[in-house]
């Protein structure tokens, strides 16, 4: 179990890495330099949170790196990747785009006994 944990780790830590990487040249690219500092702001705090309280996500899985500090630092850029997967979701529940469905849509109004009735209607959200 811990060998699938380390590589999962190991594949979220590439991909945050990669969509870091591709994002901010598109920025850059776009002249967006607003949203470049949000990134970058993001990707500062929470390493130096990381930093402050030890936290090392790799060290917790078993993975040690010769560079001591490498694991505190992307622990904090796998953090920082975190508030932005948050962030998207709570703006697809607030705001869904035509033809995704929402919670509202998989579960229906709970019946007077507490319970919830699933179903999906097939009709797009705000439609």
């Amino acid at each position: 179990m811990q060998t699938i944990v380390l590589i999962l780790v190991l594949a979220i830590t590439v991909e945050a890495l990669i969509q870091y990487g591709k994002t901010i040249l598109e920025m850059l690219e776009k002249k967006q330099y607003k949203t470049f500092a949000t990134q970058l702001a993001a990707i500062l705090i929470s390493v130096f949170i990381c930093f402050a309280a030890g936290v090392d996500l790799y060290a917790l899985v078993g993975v040690s790196f010769t560079v001591p500090w490498l694991g505190m630092l992307l622990t904090g850029i796998v953090v920082s990747r975190g508030s932005n997967y948050t962030s998207d979701f709570v703006k697809h529940l607030q705001n869904p785009d035509i033809g995704e469905i929402v919670l509202e849509d998989v579960i229906g109004v709970a019946d007077d006994a507490g319970k919830a009735e699933a179903h999906a209607s097939g009709v797009p959200p705000n439609a």
